[in-house]
């Protein structure tokens, strides 16, 4: 249940990114978990009952009336099944379970560096450019504001490569740094 609040949490904040299909349906069986099966005696033959609820960070008419008709099909659905096929919905995501930090690269143009299980990902404008895979990371380095990958030599190359990225702050690369030797440890 925790981590169910957990993940709304994140999809309200905008850090965790959903379609509007895929806000149709986790909100779908947020309302489910929380208010029960539809009725039209409890809740009227409209979506106005949902509005009480967040199921996104802009929610809109038209959102809230395809949550409507979602609800409905899940009548007889306990709150924590319901919960059980939110979680197993929202680990689909891109997004879950990536630790997204800001960062620019060596030309100066701001990026997102994410920290997941696969490795170390690059995104700009939301969209993944680079994957390191933990396998490929060698060592993993920061340095006042600045975060270094040392990368293994691929099949091409006889040379071990390093690529640096400037980060707001002395702390914000030390936390980067911090996280992705923790994941680095658990995941090569």
């Amino acid at each position: 249940y925790q981590l169910c609040l957990q993940l709304r949490k994140d999809i309200l904040s905008g850090k965790l990114p959903c379609s509007f299909v895929t806000y149709a349906l986790l909100g779908s069986y947020t309302a489910q978990a929380e208010l029960g099966d539809y009725s039209e005696l409890d809740h009227g033959t409209t979506h106005d009952y949902l509005k009480e609820l967040q199921f996104a960070p802009m929610p809109d008419e038209e959102l809230l009336k395809r949550i409507h008709e979602q609800h409905k099909r899940h009548k007889g659905q306990p709150p924590n099944a319901a919960d059980l096929h939110f979680l197993e919905n929202a680990k689909k995501l891109a997004m879950y379970g990536v630790d997204i930090h800001p960062a620019q690269d060596s030309e100066s143009v701001n990026i997102n560096i994410g920290v997941s299980s696969n490795g170390i990902l690059i995104y700009r404008d939301k969209l993944r450019i680079n994957r390191f895979a933990w396998p490929k990371i060698l060592k993993i380095a920061y340095k006042r504001k600045y975060f270094f990958i040392k990368l293994r030599p691929s099949d091409f190359d006889r040379y071990e490569s390093t690529i640096g990225f400037k980060l707001s702050t002395y702390r914000a690369a030390k936390c980067l740094w911090k996280i992705a030797v923790e994941h680095h440890a658990f995941f090569r």
